[in-house]
């Protein structure tokens, strides 16, 4: 008869022989990896897992939330988190299974200062203020961990708030240009140009403002296409670019009507500079992306030269008249508002 293994001797055991492994609890493999317990017994990690809640996050939920009161510190087990910093991806900070959140309410008994939320399906272990404040004591190396995790979390916000700051100017930037020509636009005029009237009288200098449109538009556009149109005044702004000092701005006005803010320009400067913006605008190349070379434009000018008393809209107005008599005199050609002295 073929005998049978006693009991005794196989219980407990595997297909080899040898007892089987105890397995992890759910979430120890991670917390071995934290940097926070990092240098902590391992018991200490099964203890946790133990005595602590857990909390289990839908992807967008949040954990915590600005102005709360938090009393808990978190360990992720799994998934991700997210500590907003601005609306943009670029500028949330991540958290990654074995890092923590919440630290700062902890440690100096503030509220939440940026939102928390899931990135994806994440359990997190839930440590109360009074157990870990009981952790560093009974292992202090918790709180040496807890130092330099807070010093990396503060590069990295510093790293998504400049990246938030930087976004921002950019922004700020696009909403004052012109998209077409790359020239300031009307906002930006409108914003800049009373600082420019003070600081001139300030400083008793002269604001020279000039206001330029390309002659027969119009007709330039209904003759080659509104694409050719656009070809030009890309042109016109480049080349006028080139003609004027680093302080001195392009605004695109409206249309094909540009602007011209020459601060520090003495009137008997101004017909020199307009003489050689009309040169230039004359005779600047056209070209479309493809290299077509379109026909060449015009345009017509009028200066006005700043005066104590003016306001923005004064200003412009007299520029123009002056812009208005060059088109009535024939265009191509400037004029200087005949009302300023010098």
């Amino acid at each position: 008869m073929r005998k049978t293994p006693s009991r005794s001797k196989t219980k407990g055991r595997g297909r080899s022989g040898k007892p089987p492994r105890r397995a992890a609890a759910p979430g120890a493999t991670t917390l071995a990896g934290s940097q926070l317990l990092r240098g902590t017994p391992p018991a200490l990690r099964h203890e946790l897992l133990a005595g602590c809640l857990q909390r289990e996050l839908a992807p967008g939920e949040p954990l915590l939330t600005p102005a709360q009161s938090n009393a808990t510190l978190y360990l992720l087990l799994r998934g991700q988190m997210h500590v907003l910093l601005g609306e943009s991806r670029e500028t949330a900070v991540p958290i990654l299974p074995g890092e923590c959140v919440g630290e700062m309410s902890i440690i100096d008994g503030s509220r939440v200062s940026a939102p928390v939320v899931a990135a994806e399906p994440s359990t997190l272990l839930a440590i109360d203020v009074d157990r870990f404040w009981w952790l560093t004591e009974r292992h202090p190396v918790i709180a040496r961990n807890l130092l330099a995790i807070m010093a990396q979390r503060v590069r990295m916000t510093n790293t998504a708030l400049t990246i938030r700051i930087r976004a921002h100017e950019r922004e700020e930037l696009l909403a004052r240009m012109d998209t077409l020509t790359a020239a300031y636009n009307r906002r930006w005029l409108d914003e800049n140009l009373p600082h420019y009237l003070e600081r001139a009288r300030s400083a008793d200098s002269a604001l020279v403002l000039g206001l330029f449109d390309l002659d027969n538009f119009k007709q330039y556009n209904d003759t080659w296409g509104h694409i050719a149109g656009d070809d030009a005044l890309r042109a016109v702004a480049r080349s006028v670019r080139e003609q004027i000092r680093p302080p001195d701005q392009l605004c695109r006005y409206g249309g094909e009507e540009f602007c011209l803010l020459l601060p520090d320009t003495a009137p008997t400067h101004t017909p020199k500079l307009a003489e050689r913006l009309l040169e230039t605008i004359g005779r600047v190349p056209i070209r479309s992306s493809e290299g077509v070379l379109w026909p060449s434009v015009t345009a017509s000018l009028g200066f006005a030269v700043s005066r104590a008393d003016d306001t923005p809209e004064s200003l412009l107005r007299r520029a123009d008249r002056a812009l208005y008599q060059a088109k009535h005199e024939g265009r191509n050609r400037f004029v200087l508002d005949s009302t300023v002295t010098a």
